[in-house]
């Protein structure tokens, strides 16, 4: 379901129906029960997804119930965060009510406006969209590389980021040509770390230990314009609060025309998402496979 939301506009609207229909009071039963409901069913994306990424993040140790258990704790998560974003999406002073405004979150700020430029990435754990409407008011705005051709429901949630001044341009060669004028000028650009391509690039890093085909745009602007990569994203805290994380700055080394450098470079910017998600597991929000050659022991079992 939530791969469906992702892909049709209606279902966007939907979402943001519910999100902001539903109280406060009532949000953990009814995204609870909603939430089981899209676990239950076994044959989704969304679901293969969350059993081969959480059994991959946790060194291929759950099986049984305790796999299935923490997919469905993953899938309440997915819900739990898109239901906080919708239910205040539209109203500034909650939605600034629910970023952590700490001393990580103005150094961040602060950092683009006095130096850089810089290429950042966003792991997609928590809350990635609610983050980066905050950031966008606190003064944060640049070009965003998003989903090359998006459909109805992913070009409702580039509107949405263009909202608060983000330029959302989806991954073209004009959009990647741009992005390189704009660091060359000295402005940032920003895009996604975790999320698979469909079309997987000759040099795959390694991630928990796999190799995986995972975006290395980042790595190419950055190392063509000489500036840094900074990984950031957004957990939820205990009290359902959202913090920012980051890195410092990581700079580029080596030959942009090197196989071996961007690998290595690659697999440094995804050093970072790498703990992000083994500390918050539940949390990363990714409805894709990122390692679709796993076999999972129950699908061994099945194969026999």
């Amino acid at each position: 379901m939530l791969e469906g939301l992702a892909s049709s506009r209606i279902g966007m609207r939907m979402a943001l129906g519910v999100g902001r229909a539903v109280p406060k009071r009532a949000a953990d039963r009814v995204v609870g029960a909603l939430a089981r409901r899209m676990a239950s069913d076994t044959g989704s994306e969304l679901v293969r997804a969350s059993r081969v990424n959480q059994f991959v993040v946790s060194g291929g140790t759950l099986s049984g119930e305790a796999l299935e258990q923490t997919v469905r704790e993953n899938v309440l998560s997915m819900a739990r965060s898109l239901y906080d974003l919708y239910h205040v999406l539209g109203d500034d002073d909650a939605e600034e009510s629910l970023v952590v405004r700490d001393a990580e979150f103005v150094k961040f700020v602060e950092r683009e406006s006095s130096s850089g430029p810089y290429v950042y990435v966003g792991v997609h754990l928590g809350n990635f969209d609610l983050l980066g409407r905050v950031l966008g008011r606190a003064g944060w705005t640049m070009q965003v590389l998003s989903v090359p051709d998006p459909t109805g429901g992913y070009q409702w949630q580039n509107d949405m980021r263009e909202q608060v001044g983000f330029e959302v341009t989806p991954v073209s060669l004009e959009s990647l040509k741009a992005a390189a004028r704009r660091l060359e000028a000295g402005g940032s650009v920003l895009t996604g770390l975790d999320r698979p391509l469909d079309e997987p690039d000759k040099v795959q890093p390694r991630f928990f230990g796999r190799p995986c085909a995972l975006p290395l745009l980042h790595v190419r602007l950055a190392m063509r314009a000489g500036v840094p990569v900074i990984p950031f994203t957004a957990p939820r805290t205990p009290d359902g609060h959202y913090r920012l994380l980051s890195t410092d700055p990581i700079p580029m080394v080596g030959d942009r025309s090197s196989p071996e450098a961007l690998l290595a470079n690659a697999e440094r910017c995804l050093a970072p998402a790498e703990r992000w998600i083994a500390e918050y597991p539940s949390q990363w929000a990714m409805p894709h496979v990122v390692w679709p050659d796993v076999s999972l022991p129950a699908d061994e079992e099945h194969a026999e």
